[in-house]
């Protein structure tokens, strides 16, 4: 995720209406401009420091919709947080609505698959002050049918991926070849039986969870962040309607070329208002200056709420 390494909470108007954490460091956690703690053991090689701005990167425009989300909320702040890892965006959306709402009620439901990455989710929310009973946590993937799936947990053996939730973010669904092949039994990992299959690459079963479910319940959602390795288009084409319905807002990690172009025609058909859209591995010039992908970011806003 290269960036330009400079403050920006003035750049984007929506950052003047949130003031940056001033409170006290105790040196054994990051925290960042809303005053998130973050632990160590969630991010190889973060430093225990405050840093007050927000890097102008890919994850700008999460920043933007985040609090554009919470500053518009009115009467409640619904947020669901899809491939969460430890909860931070999560936790950010607590602490916005906190300082720039203190009495709105907020809901926060986060989901992620990777075992120990979940673990850490409830930690994760209590050191910032947010009882996790208060809230949906789900260790599941998101998918487009109710199923077990096979989840990637680590890469081949001293490879480029053999690493755990604090130093790679890329865990998904087992490719199908994954799955189809021989595979041999290799330990336990976070409770879970691992599988070794004929690439090398390690998998445990998990439970999937559908975006209709998750919304079967609520009646408005402020914002979804979705970060779910190449199942955004299927779990959106398959839940459309009840987004069309009770989302305001979608913030979408995009993770190949085809899924973005098909999630722009199934966006558009449907009415949203893109914000913003960058593609995966590029270089772009921006309202905020030149930033290089990794993942795409597309940004769309339901004008059925507006």
């Amino acid at each position: 995720m290269a960036a330009t390494a400079r403050q920006s909470y003035s750049l984007h108007e929506v950052f003047a209406k949130f003031a940056p954490y001033q409170g006290g460091v105790s040196g054994e956690y990051h925290t960042d401009f809303l005053g998130a703690k973050t632990r160590g053991q969630f991010v190889a090689g973060l430093h225990m420091v405050h840093n007050p701005s927000v890097m102008i990167d890919e994850e700008y425009f999460e920043w933007i919709d985040l609090l554009e989300s919470v500053a518009e909320a009115r009467g409640s702040y619904t947020m669901l947080d899809l491939g969460a890892s430890y909860g931070r965006w999560s936790v950010r959306a607590a602490l916005a609505v906190r300082q720039y709402h203190p009495n709105l009620p907020f809901h926060l439901i986060a989901v992620e698959a990777e075992p120990l990455a979940f673990q850490w989710m409830a930690l994760h929310f209590r050191d910032n002050g947010i009882n996790p009973a208060e809230h949906r946590l789900m260790h599941a993937a998101v998918c487009e049918i109710p199923r077990d799936v096979l989840y990637y947990v680590r890469g081949p053996q001293n490879g480029r991926f053999d690493h755990g939730p604090d130093a790679w973010s890329g865990q998904r669904i087992t490719k199908d070849y994954d799955v189809n092949s021989k595979s041999v039994d290799e330990g336990r990992y976070c409770g879970f039986k691992v599988k070794r299959h004929a690439s090398g690459w390690r998998s445990v079963s998990v439970p999937t969870v559908t975006l209709a479910h998750l919304l079967r319940d609520l009646d408005r959602v402020d914002l979804i962040d979705m970060d779910i390795e190449e199942q955004e288009l299927p779990a959106s084409s398959a839940a459309i309607h009840q987004l069309n319905a009770k989302v305001k807002r979608l913030h979408i990690g995009t993770h190949g070329k085809e899924i973005e172009a098909e999630l722009r025609q199934l966006l558009s058909l449907h009415g949203w208002d893109c914000l913003a859209d960058y593609s995966l591995f590029s270089t772009s010039e921006t309202p905020w200056g030149v930033i290089s992908f990794e993942n795409g970011v597309q940004s769309w806003v339901n004008p059925r709420f507006s």
